[in-house]
């Protein structure tokens, strides 16, 4: 394979077995990319840089275990991203993964020994340069006084990112998703300012222009077959007129309600079911579709999946990206699309990155698809020159 060297990733590999380090160090070069291996704490400490991008790391070393130098990483501020690997446990695997998480450091993913090349290649592909990372440094944070003004200024603005029908392959569906076009500091993350857009209570000021931008958009493509996904605030799911004003809406625009999903996650609707049981159900009544975002991310029980009238359930993409080359990650999927399909539920899967999982989605019997493979996020122009044309 050939990567060009702005393309190389640097990558460090820890582990205490020799032939197993030299055999991730052959498997990146030959991937393309930079490897340097060491094999014990001492020789991690010399190598150690800011300089590398990816590290690789055993968890179970005599000397100095992967827990402690995930502690190391995180005392020492390092922005590398990290692969975890083990003949072991593969819940410790995961356990180790959701300590190293809760300390901002990524992890591209874990690797069960042993693994194969096109297994550690999979995984690689997921790192994304820090160069071409939105900056959450804290003088780039955003202020409620900058959200505010942003707000006013009309900086927000929505990219449609398309979803396809898996039995077709023909676009099914857009979801709309709401960008930061900051004047000075560029493209503004949503991890960055939806949080702080609920804190301040200025979220209902945005989920009122996503809601308004969609379906005006959504007007003008009325007469194809695709249905228009929105992701709602949870704090919006508590005004008892939002079925009214989404009626409204539709009316207005002469849409069918049958073409708008309203998404919520699993972790915020499950937290207080009987407070949204009113909204909800009223919406399903008028026609509108309801989607469970993030599935598989929160603690839903059998009893409260059943009683909360979704008719779609959308499988997060953290476990939609590792669904081949972790076990666990597999089950979940497997899971969650018997359960829905269970509860005469459609099923959506987002985070898809290569060929591999869509077909293995495919054969599930996945109904929808969405991700990178197939498209990114783009303007509603180019949706219209790509698929509805």
């Amino acid at each position: 394979m050939h990567i060009s060297k702005t393309d190389q990733i640097n990558i460090l590999i820890i582990d205490d077995e020799t032939d197993m380090s030299e055999f991730v160090a052959d498997a990146v070069t030959a991937i393309g990319h930079n490897a340097v291996a060491v094999s014990d704490a001492d020789d991690f400490v010399r190598a150690y840089s800011t300089a590398f991008d990816v590290i690789i790391l055993d968890l179970f070393m005599p000397k100095l275990d992967g827990i402690e130098i995930i502690r190391f990483l995180h005392e020492n501020r390092s922005s590398a991203s990290l692969i975890l690997m083990s003949g072991k446990d593969k819940s410790i695997l995961h356990s180790a993964s959701e300590l190293a998480s809760a300390r901002n450091i990524e992890v591209l993913g874990v690797l069960e020994k042993p693994f194969t090349i096109d297994q550690l290649e999979a995984v690689l592909r997921k790192f994304v340069p820090h160069k071409y990372r939105p900056q959450d440094t804290p003088s780039a944070l955003p202020t409620e006084k900058g959200l505010r003004r942003g707000i006013e200024q009309r900086e927000f603005f929505l990219a449609y990112q398309p979803q396809f029908d898996f039995k077709t392959g023909k676009i099914a569906g857009v979801e709309a998703l709401l960008r930061w076009q900051h004047p000075t500091r560029g493209l503004i993350h949503p991890g960055l300012f939806i949080p702080l857009a609920e804190q301040s209570g200025l979220i209902n000021q945005l989920t009122e222009y996503v809601l308004e931008e969609a379906m005006s958009q959504m007007a003008k493509w009325r007469d194809h077959d695709i249905t228009m996904s929105i992701n709602v605030s949870p704090t919006t799911v508590v005004d008892l007129d939002m079925p009214e004003k989404l009626d409204d809406m539709i009316k207005a625009r002469d849409i069918a309600p049958e073409k708008i999903i309203i998404e919520l996650t699993e972790t915020a609707i499950m937290e207080n079911v009987s407070s949204y049981m009113d909204i909800l159900t009223r919406l399903r009544m008028k026609n509108f579709n309801l989607s469970i975002d993030d599935f598989g991310t929160g603690y839903s029980s059998m009893q409260q999946l059943v009683r909360v009238p979704f008719n779609e359930l959308k499988i997060d993409q953290s476990f939609i990206r590792q669904a081949l080359t972790d076990r666990e990650c597999q089950a979940v999927a497997q899971m969650s699309l018997s359960l829905a399909h269970g509860l005469n539920m459609r099923v959506v899967a987002e985070g898809i990155e290569d060929q591999e999982t869509y077909d293995w989605l495919k054969e599930l019997g996945c109904e929808i698809g969405q991700g990178f493979l197939m498209s990114r996020p783009i303007s509603p122009e180019e949706i219209e020159e790509r698929f509805l044309s």
